[in-house]
Parts: C-alpha cells; sequence; structure tokens
C-alpha cells in the first residue's frame, strides 16, 4: 500500500523566500521563451521556414544524443 507523503511545512520566511525564488525563475523562463520566439520569427524570414525546422530537429536530435552519451558514461 502507498503511503500519502508528508506535507512539507516551511516558516513564513522559508516559504517567502522559495515564492520569490519560484517567481524570479518563471518570469526568466517567459522572457526566454519570448526571446526564443523572436528570434525563431526573425530566422525564419532570413533563411526560410524550411530550413528553421531542419536547424530545430537536427538541433534536438544533437541534444538527445549529448545525453545518451553522458548517460553511457
Amino acid at each position: 500500500m502507498k503511503r500519502p507523503n508528508p506535507l512539507l511545512r516551511l516558516s513564513p520566511e522559508a516559504a517567502g523566500e522559495l515564492q520569490q525564488a519560484c517567481t524570479k525563475a518563471t518570469t526568466e523562463l517567459q522572457e526566454l521563451t519570448r526571446f526564443r520566439k523572436e528570434f525563431d520569427r526573425h530566422l525564419t524570414a532570413l533563411i526560410g521556414a524550411d530550413a528553421v525546422r531542419k536547424l530545430h530537429k537536427d538541433t534536438k536530435h544533437a541534444l538527445l544524443l549529448a545525453d545518451l552519451v553522458k548517460e553511457a558514461a
């Protein structure tokens, strides 16, 4: 049988710090997402949609390969 996970108790100060860190990380992620979308728009205009799709596909495969190599090591 599964037992429920115990609740994590934080002091108000620790909870506030955690909330601030979460807010900062979320804001940075939104900024990076916005930048990437705009970058992709410009790149598509410069080199074409097919080239951008191929670049994304090749990059994804390269990252997967790097993860496999890292995991195998």
